[in-house]
Parts: C-alpha cells; sequence; structure tokens
C-alpha cells in the first residue's frame, strides 16, 4: 500500500471521527438544552445566528460601579457566606460605599448583596441593591437594584412591567444595561426600580408610604426549612407579619408622613381582621387589573403574601397594589380567583383568598379577565411595544441571543381563561315547589367561579327577578357542590309546571347563559321527608329531662322512659345522656333536634332507642346546631314486618359520628338517612329494613362497619362522597351499593354479598375499588350508559375478587380500568 493510500485513509479516519464527535456532542448538547426548558440544539442554534447579529445595532447603556478594597471583601465576605448557607442573610449584609459612572456623569451611592436566594450570587453576576446619595442617581432612580437577567426571566419582566403600567398600575422602571464592576465586564444588567419617591412620581402619585408585610419571619421559616428543622411556625403566618414601611427613617422624621402610614396600617389590618371588605380599603379596580393580567402572563407563582407590595393614596384614603416580580411566563390550568369564593370574609383568610371573596372586587377581576383573554389585548400591546421591546432584545441579545420573548404561552393562557369563564354547566337546576305565588329552585353548583342568578324564565316569558341573595356559592375542591334554594315570584299567568330555566352568568361576567330547570326535586327518590311546622315541646315539663345551671344544656335521666308525642329540642342547646337509658318511642313519636345530641353508652349498657311501632322518620338531627356524637348506642326498629315511612335515622344538613352502634329492623322500611349531612360510622352494625344507608349529597365514612339483611337495596347514595373501608355489605337481596347524581365513593378492603347487582353506577358517578370482594347473582360491577346530563362515569378496580352473571358490565361512554387496563365494553349496560 502507498504511503499516500494511507494518508488519505488516515485523514478519512480523522473526517469521520471528527463528525461522529460532532453528532455525538450535538446529541448530548440537544438533550441538555431539552432538559433546561429549551426546544433543543437546532433552535439553540437558529437563535445564535439570527438574534446575536441584533445586538450589534445597539449600544445599551453602560453603567460602572467602583468600590475599594474593604468594601469588595465585605461584598465577597457576603457572597461565600450566602453560597455556604444556601440563603442570603440580611445578618452582616451592610451597604458599602461606592462611586457609580453613567453617561460620563459619577455620583456617590451605598452598595450591598442584594436577595434572598444564592441565584443572586451565582458565578461573577452578583446582584447589588444600590441607594445613590443626594443629587445622584440613574436613569432618574435613586434606589434601584442591578442583577442577572434570568432572576426575572430576562424580557418576560420587562413585558409585565410595562403592561401593568398601561393598565394604570404603579409599575416599576425595568430595563437591561451593560455592567462594569471595578474595571471588569460583567455583561449584560436587569436594572429594577427600587421603592422610594422617584417610584411615585415615574407613575403621577402623590407622596405615600410604600408598604408591604414584613417577610422576615417568613424568610426564617424558609431557612429552617433548608436546614431540616420542621416545626409548627406560628411567627410564618400572613396574620402574624407586621405592616413595614419602606423608608421608615425618613417617615419617622415627617409628622404627615408618619399619620399617613398609621392610616395605612390601620387599613390594612381592619382587611385582614376582615372589620372592612377589600373594596372599601383598596383600590378594588387596580387590584382586579393586577390579579387578572398575572393570569393571562402565567404569574401565579407570585400569588404569595409575602412577594405583594403596595401605595398608600393619602388623598383617596386607599390602597393601592405595586407591580413587582411576576415570576412568569408559565402555562397556566385554571385562573388565580378559581375555587377561592367562600361568600364572606374571615381573618383566617389568606391575603389574595380575602380579596377574591369581596362581591365587587370579583366583579371587576371577572371584567378584565374577558378583556385580557382577547387574543387582540396581546396582539395591540405587543404592537404597541414593539419599537422598545426590539431595542430591549436586541440588548439581552448581547450575551442571552437564546432568551426570547415568545408570546405563544400568552396566547395559550388566554384560552385557558375564557375556556374557564365558559364552562359547559354552571349547576343543576331542580324544581323545589310552590308556596303560594312563590316558586323555589334547588341549585347544586359544579364549577370553581361563583354564579349570579340572574332570574327565572317561564317559557319564552322575560325573566321574573330572584327574590334575596344572588350569588350561588362554588364547588368546593374533591367535595360535591352544596345545594342553595332561590325564590322567585310568579308572575300572573304562567303554569308553574311550564319549562323554567335560570338565567345566570359567572360572577361579574358579561355574557348571560340560560340553565334548564329539572322538573322534579333535588331529593326525589331517596325517601328522606324533611321534617318541619312541628310544634317546639314544652321540655320543662318533661320528667325524663333536666336542665343545667346555665339552662343550655339538657341531661336525659338516667332510666326507662317512653315518649308518646313528638320530642322537638329547639337549636342553640346541647343534649347529654350516659347510660344506663332507654328511650322508648311509642304511637309514632320521634325525637327531633336542632341542637347536637351527645349520647355515651358502654359496651355492657348500651343506650337504647326503641321504637316498636312503624311511623315517620324516629330520630331525626337536623338544623346548624353542630355536630352529635353517639357511642354505644342501640337504635331498634319494629320487630315484626311493619312498614314505616322515612327513615329510623335521618340525618338531615349536620354531622354525626357513631362509634359502636347498632340499628336494626325487622321491618320493611329505612334505615338510615343523610341529607347534606357529614355521617362518620367506625365499628357499627346495621341489620334488616329496605334501605339501609341512603345518602344524598353528603360526606359518609364507614370504617369496620357491618351492613347485613337488606331486604333491598343496601346502600344507596346521590351526590355526596363515600369512603368505605374493611366493611361489609351482606345478605343484599337487591343491590350492594348504588351510586348516581354525580356520587363519588371508594371502597377498600370491603365485601359486598348481593342477590341483585354488587354495585350499580351511573350518571357522572366515580367509582374506585382496591382489594375487595365483590359477589352477587346479577351483574358484579355495572356502570350504566353515559347520561347527558351528569356526563360519563369513571370506575377504577385495582385487585378486586369479582363474581357475577357478568363481572363487570361498561355502558358507551364510559372509563373503566381494572388493575390500571382500559375494560372493554360488553352490551349488558348499554341495554338499559
Amino acid at each position: 500500500m502507498s504511503k499516500g493510500v494511507k494518508k488519505k485513509r488516515k485523514v478519512i479516519r480523522l473526517v469521520m471521527g471528527l463528525i461522529l464527535l460532532g453528532v455525538l456532542a450535538g446529541f448530548v448538547g440537544d438533550r441538555l438544552l431539552k432538559r433546561k426548558g429549551h426546544p433543543g440544539l437546532r433552535r439553540f442554534v437558529a437563535q445564535w445566528v439570527g438574534n446575536y447579529p441584533k445586538s450589534f445595532a445597539i449600544e445599551p447603556p453602560l453603567l460602572s460601579i467602583h468600590v475599594g478594597d474593604l468594601e469588595l471583601e465585605r461584598l465577597q465576605n457576603v457572597v461565600n457566606e450566602a453560597r455556604e448557607r444556601g440563603v442570603i442573610l440580611p445578618e452582616g449584609n451592610e451597604y458599602v460605599s461606592a462611586e457609580l459612572t453613567s453617561n460620563g456623569k459619577t455620583f456617590k451611592a451605598r452598595v450591598r448583596i442584594k436577595g434572598k436566594m444564592t441565584d443572586h450570587v451565582k458565578g461573577d453576576k452578583w446582584s447589588f441593591r444600590v441607594i445613590a446619595k443626594k443629587d445622584g442617581g440613574f436613569l432618574g432612580m435613586r434606589r434601584f437594584s442591578l442583577q442577572h437577567p434570568g432572576t426575572r426571566n430576562y424580557l418576560y419582566e420587562w413585558v409585565h412591567q410595562r403592561l401593568m403600567r398601561g393598565e394604570g398600575i404603579v409599575a416599576l422602571r425595568y430595563g437591561f444595561i451593560r455592567l462594569e464592576f471595578n474595571g471588569e465586564d460583567r455583561g449584560i444588567y436587569a436594572y429594577e426600580e427600587h421603592f422610594g419617591p422617584e417610584l411615585l412620581e415615574h407613575n403621577a402619585r402623590v407622596d405615600g408610604p410604600l408598604f408591604r408585610f414584613d417577610p422576615g419571619l417568613f424568610w426564617q421559616h424558609r431557612l429552617n426549612e433548608m436546614e431540616g428543622v420542621r416545626y409548627d411556625e406560628p411567627f410564618a403566618a400572613y396574620q402574624a407579619a407586621a405592616v413595614d414601611a419602606y423608608g421608615t427613617g425618613a417617615i419617622s422624621k415627617d409628622p404627615k408622613a408618619t399619620r399617613d402610614l398609621e392610616e395605612a396600617v390601620a387599613l390594612m389590618n381592619a382587611f385582614r381582621n376582615a372589620e372592612l371588605p377589600a373594596s372599601q380599603v383598596f383600590d378594588a379596580d387596580r387590584v382586579a387589573r393586577r390579579l387578572a393580567l398575572l393570569d393571562v402572563l402565567g404569574g401565579h407563582r407570585s400569588l404569595d403574601w409575602s412577594d405583594a407590595k403596595f401605595y398608600y393614596d393619602p388623598v383617596l384614603r386607599r390602597i393601592e397594589p405595586v407591580a413587582y416580580e411576576s415570576f412568569s411566563a408559565h402555562p397556566i390550568r385554571t385562573i388565580a380567583g378559581a375555587y377561592q369564593w367562600a361568600g364572606r370574609t374571615d381573618p383566617s383568610q389568606d391575603l389574595h383568598t380575602a380579596w377574591f371573596n369581596d362581591p365587587v372586587l370579583f366583579k371587576a377581576y371577572i371584567h378584565h379577565l374577558e378583556r385580557f383573554s382577547r387574543a387582540t389585548y396581546i396582539d395591540s400591546a405587543l404592537h404597541a411595544l414593539a419599537p422598545a421591546l426590539d431595542t430591549a432584545s436586541a440588548t439581552v441579545y448581547g450575551e442571552f441571543p437564546y432568551k426570547e420573548l415568545d408570546a405563544s404561552t400568552y396566547y395559550a393562557n388566554q384560552r385557558i381563561i375564557r375556556q374557564v369563564l365558559n364552562d359547559p354547566k354552571g349547576f343543576h337546576a331542580y324544581r323545589d315547589g310552590r308556596e303560594g305565588d312563590t316558586l323555589s329552585i334547588s341549585a347544586v353548583p359544579i364549577g370553581s367561579l361563583p354564579i349570579e342568578i340572574h332570574g327565572i324564565r317561564f317559557g319564552d316569558a322575560d325573566p321574573t327577578p330572584v327574590i334575596g341573595g344572588t350569588i350561588l356559592p362554588i364547588r368546593q375542591v374533591g367535595k360535591p357542590g352544596v345545594p342553595a334554594t332561590f325564590r322567585f315570584l310568579m308572575p300572573a299567568g304562567p303554569d308553574e309546571n311550564m319549562d323554567l330555566s335560570v338565567v345566570y352568568s359567572v360572577l361579574g361576567a358579561s355574557v348571560r347563559k340560560e340553565e334548564k330547570v329539572l322538573p322534579f326535586r333535588l331529593l326525589d327518590g331517596v325517601g328522606v321527608s324533611p321534617v318541619a311546622g312541628t310544634p317546639r315541646s314544652d321540655l320543662r315539663a318533661l320528667p325524663f329531662l333536666s336542665f343545667s345551671d346555665d339552662h343550655r344544656t339538657i341531661l336525659l335521666k338516667s332510666g326507662e322512659w317512653t315518649i308518646d308525642k313528638d320530642l322537638v329540642i329547639p337549636a342553640g342547646l346541647v343534649v347529654k345522656g350516659v347510660a344506663p337509658l332507654k328511650l322508648v318511642l311509642k304511637e309514632g313519636a320521634r325525637i327531633i333536634s336542632s341542637s347536637p345530641v351527645l349520647l355515651q353508652g358502654t359496651d355492657e349498657a348500651p343506650i337504647t332507642i326503641a321504637a316498636p311501632e312503624g311511623g315517620s322518620s324516629r330520630v331525626v338531627l337536623m338544623g346548624n346546631g353542630g355536630r352529635s356524637e353517639w357511642g354505644y348506642v342501640h337504635l331498634e326498629g319494629p320487630e315484626k314486618g311493619m312498614s314505616g315511612t322515612g327513615a329510623m335515622l335521618l340525618i338531615d344538613g349536620v354531622g354525626l359520628i357513631m362509634d359502636h352502634c347498632r340499628v336494626t329492623s325487622m321491618a320493611d322500611g329505612g334505615m338510615i338517612t343523610a341529607v347534606r349531612a357529614e355521617l362518620r360510622m367506625d365499628r357499627c352494625m346495621v341489620t334488616g329494613g329496605r334501605d339501609q344507608l341512603a345518602s344524598a349529597f353528603s360526606t359518609v365514612v364507614l370504617d369496620h362497619c357491618s351492613f347485613s339483611g337488606a331486604s333491598d337495596d343496601c346502600i344507596v347514595a346521590r351526590g355526596g362522597a363515600l369512603r368505605i373501608v374493611r366493611t361489609q355489605l351482606l345478605n343484599v337481596k337487591g343491590i350492594g351499593l348504588k351510586l348516581n347524581t354525580s356520587a363519588m365513593a371508594t371502597l377498600d378492603l370491603a365485601e359486598v354479598q348481593a342477590a341483585g347487582k354488587g354495585i350499580e353506577v351511573k350518571e357522572g358517578s366515580v367509582l374506585t375499588v382496591k382489594e375487595s370482594r365483590i359477589h352477587a347473582q346479577g351483574a358484579g360491577v355495572e356502570v350504566a350508559r353515559e347520561e347527558m346530563r351528569y356526563g360519563p362515569s369513571i370506575v377504577d378496580l385495582q385487585q378486586v375478587e369479582i363474581s357475577g352473571s357478568v363481572p363487570v358490565a361498561n355502558g358507551k361512554g364510559n372509563k373503566v380500568t381494572v388493575n390500571g387496563e382500559a375494560f372493554r365494553p360488553t352490551g349488558t349496560a348499554d341495554r338499559q
């Protein structure tokens, strides 16, 4: 082989090696870029090629900082300690003297290391807080910060501040410069105005306090977290933070400024204590604009009380927000005001929650969301900002050509906002009935935003306005919606049975919608008969009752007592009873209590409530008087096959905890009914009866319980949430568990034995079953086909033993998974 051929082969191998090395380097570089959220190497190279040359046409402002050797050593010590601790502490981080030069002019100033986290001292791009001495300043600012552009996400904070100022909100001057430090080029920096008189002048505001909630104690909590110290820290809460002004030294020397600050603190504390609503303390419209704009910009990370800054207008005596640190732009999944509405303000609420519970502020927030979420808003804003944005971008590209402003996040967030404001359905509406000339409607919320009811339409007639309150609260996360009642005056002429539709809108929205009213009552079919109009008992005349000295507690005397007419206990009391105690309800008598009932028996001597005769609901707990607690209580129904209406135990709108209790009956009637209630049963037994537990829009927890011998269905739930743990539903003649009307249920380590279906799921309900057994003569688990009103049902079966004529029957449109895999539908449920 000739030398020439060998040389050519070496060159080819070298070239191939370089190509392979380049491909490998490109692959690694692409992966690294994507891990950091960048589209990848190809886009990275295109940005360098396209953007870097743009910086040649721009000569950014140059700012030079010079400090002496001693001052430099003090700054370096702060940087070193911060890097060791992982946080910048205020102790030792004092201002040092410096000279700053800009545009050929030099002025004296004081500088220190700025920030809390170590991103402010990474590499040689330290962040600085600057306070110019009298007659000094930079671009009209005497107080400002200098930091790596990445600490505010480059161009996104620039857009944030410009848009906020355009909406009339006090905004900081923010831009990009080139910085020299002690003669060394530190590259491109972001400057950010700090809080002082120049900020107010630049925003055309009269002199007034600039203030915040002091975050010092909150940052002590963060430092504790970083050092692995975790405990309940009451000092770190929003409610514990002091209102702290910027420039307190100057304020303390000025009587008027001191008085203005005192007014601002007084108003802020009155708001925080829920003594004054937000709309009387703040400029509600400007607060609403800022919150709505943060939704569009994707600045939800800045929605923390420790980041909020304020200005007090001493002329109008109101507080305004100051645009600060947006942490944008991030994709959103919902809006800041979602799931916030409670219909009231309370001192326990966070700053933003209290803001969103002011109707005036919330309406303004929705109004501005509608405006900001139009695509034309971003289009026109970017068009107006284009010349200045081009200059800012070119400056940034001088060092960071790959940090473009990608407006696609803004447009995507606008789409999410429009979707949230335009949910397909705001609530479920039910026709409660007519009383005189008044028609009542029950509405069950399903969304995250409060609804304003404007009226009801009879057929094609003009809407009739609502009587009284008009706001339907939200459905809380993870909980069923709580029904609310609205009343309307019946106009002359319309038939109450004609088609009805409720006219409504999201609170503050311009778009009005209509929702059809279902032609039946909310609780139809559950077997619940409300107790109303029952005359109060003369409690002091009853021999088995005694009162405490303060007349607030009723004591059930020990012994066996016969009750032959309704015992009605009003709200505002507490009923207590201990063993030995037996109450016998004769002649259809009932115990109806609007106050909590506390009964405590023992294993050897349980408290007994016996109802040997048929009749309506025998024990009724209702109203809003608080939670009842029963321990070792036996509720005994008829011993023979007499039937009764209602249920042996009715819980309506209150809470009840039952521990080691028994409910038994040989009659063919209901056993326990819970309506909009919270029921917990631990180690309880329910035997006999027809429907052993009927739950309507309630929260129910069953733990280590036994239900047996139901002559029809065992547990029936409409709406609400059920958790059934280590519980048995045995010898059921009908269906073991029925879920409908968007009910949610979880079964864990449970057992179901039924002559009919094991579990029936329908009307948008959600069921999860884990490590349980279901044995039925009918279908094991049957999921009825999707309902138009409620949507599909969702069933997840995990390690479940199922036997039946059809183990799992899935109707069309539902989602059923078995051990993590989708279940293919059969025809059984489809034919229903």
